[in-house]
């Protein structure tokens, strides 16, 4: 079998190194074979973007032998050698403006060599930029591909002034960009976010964005046909090893990776970093999660916390998902560029999208990401209290239940809190449903809808939550509205247990309860 790339973002490594290549090449060759194309693509971190743009570069150098037998190698494609100018902002230091500086500029020194151009004279990086490419195109129009382009804004957003001027030296960049066109054949940028005043939106007006039209909704991620072409003696390796079958485990698969949505196409795309170490692991896990989430998101939360629940009624428009300002970055939108959300629909006649999580990978991380970063704490913190919740729920122990749960939310600032009931039935149900339990918030009934159902070890807990009200209130409405009654057939032990938040401006949260046995 061919290896799996999970280490692998150079093309030309994972051609010469048998790895697996699930072929994207005619996405390409459409992008690219009417001429000159200038384009711009956001997508989640984790997401193939470096892996596309070293493809771009072996495409538009002409090496034609790695790409014998893909698609493109089939078509009309002429395999010219463009000299081709490579960024990538994710290594350019950019700790403060002025390493963002030095380290750009000698980025383009070390292009310029390999090439045996001389740009030393040239007094600015913007300098050397713009004699980089006047030289190098009296051989041909020059391919410039960027990867990452926000990095260094992403990077400092806990600073708005540090990222206002990181910002700055990129709009530089682009102002000279955008005055080259005679001597461009191809431009392709790649970044998680759209961040407005870079000169790369506003001064580039041919730059074809492309992050959520049709022709790139499979261009980066794994469908579901790739899934079954490309990786099928793996999936069949997971399925005998756990004793099932290949259908099984794509069943399982699309469960926990697949459901990304970029187009108003309801064409999904799995994420391929989880795929690829699910595969290699063989384990069902959160890959994508463990392996970084972003600080800036952290940030975002921590000032903009929204509840869950509103996010996923929430309709937006293509629009709203443009370019932001570093002052005034939306959440929602944020959290949809960054892969937490993903549309789930397109309305023709509203012309706006649904939006959800994506998959139970991204549903669990993003509920586990948000407790914590709301808490100011760790995971292991956070998955240690989980852990204490199940053990009290468990022993029947709603005392230690409600000290564990205040616990939880008293870490979270009252500057976060807001007095709303629906905030604390949000929170309450994030953490129930992390409990590797079976959790079910907002249950309609013939007599109303019950806030929270838990069931374990044959036991049956019906939560009815109140904000600022008695604990007895929120049980008499269990009673009085007979929430029971769906369960008394079951064989569960059923306990009702009405919740009572108090919570005021700069008081100390305080969680009391009473419970009921049937």
């Amino acid at each position: 079998m061919k290896y799996l790339p999970t280490d692998v973002s150079s093309f030309q490594r994972l051609i010469s190194g048998d790895y697996i290549y699930v072929d994207k090449t005619e996405y390409i060759y459409n992008l690219f074979s009417a001429g000159a194309q200038y384009y711009f693509l956001s997508r989640p971190r984790r997401f193939g973007k470096t892996l596309l743009i070293s493809t771009l570069e072996e495409l538009f150098l002409g090496n034609r032998e790695l790409f014998k037998g893909l698609y493109i190698d089939t078509t009309d494609w002429k395999w010219e050698q463009y000299p081709v100018i490579r960024l990538d902002f994710g290594t350019i230091a950019h700790n403060t403006v002025q390493e963002l500086t030095s380290s750009f500029s000698w980025n383009l020194t070390t292009i310029a060599r390999s090439y045996e151009i001389d740009i030393s004279e040239a007094p600015t990086p913007q300098d050397k930029f713009k004699e980089l490419v006047v030289q190098l195109s009296k051989k041909h129009k020059v391919v410039v591909l960027i990867d990452e382009y926000d990095k260094p804004i992403l990077d400092h957003l806990k600073d708005i002034e540090q990222a206002k001027a990181q910002r700055d030296i990129l709009k530089s960049f682009y102002d000279v960009l955008k005055g080259l066109d005679e001597h461009l054949r191809a431009i392709f940028i790649t970044g998680v976010t759209k961040f407005a005043k870079t000169s790369l939106f506003s001064g580039l007006n041919n730059l074809n964005d492309i992050t959520i039209k049709s022709e790139a909704a499979t261009l980066l991620g794994y469908t579901q046909k790739e899934i079954s072409e490309y990786f099928v003696n793996y999936v069949a390796t997971l399925a005998l090893q756990n004793q099932t079958t290949s259908e099984a485990i794509l069943d399982e698969m699309r469960t926990w990776y697949n459901g990304y949505q970029f187009s108003k196409q309801a064409v999904k795309v799995y994420n391929p970093f989880s795929v690829l170490y699910c595969l290699k692991d063989k384990d069902f896990a959160n890959y994508w999660y463990q392996s970084g989430t972003p600080t800036f998101l952290i940030t975002m939360l921590q000032s903009q916390y929204q509840s869950l629940e509103e996010i996923k009624k929430l309709e937006i428009d293509a629009d709203s998902l443009g370019t932001f300002n570093i002052e005034s970055i939306p959440l929602v939108p944020l959290l949809f560029q960054a892969g937490y959300l993903t549309f789930s629909s397109y309305n023709e006649e509203t012309k706006k999208f649904k939006l959800d999580y994506p998959n139970q990978e991204v549903t669990l991380s993003f509920k586990r990401f948000l407790v914590t970063s709301l808490a100011y704490t760790d995971r292991i913190t956070v998955d240690t209290s989980l852990s204490k919740l199940v053990e009290a729920l468990k022993q029947q122990d709603l005392e230690s239940f409600c000290k564990i749960l205040q616990t939880l939310f008293a870490q979270i600032p009252y500057t976060l809190h807001i007095e709303q009931e629906g905030y604390y039935h949000s929170l309450f149900h994030f953490l129930m449903s992390l409990l590797a339990l079976e959790a079910h918030s907002e249950l309609i009934t013939n007599r109303g809808v019950i806030d929270t159902v838990i069931s374990i070890d044959n036991i049956l807990y019906i939560f009815e939550l109140k904000l600022n009200k008695k604990a007895t209130q929120a049980l008499e409405q269990i009673k009085g509205k007979k929430y029971y009654e769906p369960y008394l057939l079951t064989r569960n032990k059923i306990i009702l247990v009405g919740l009572s938040f108090k919570a005021k401006e700069n008081e100390r949260l305080n969680i009391a309860y009473t419970a009921q046995e049937l």
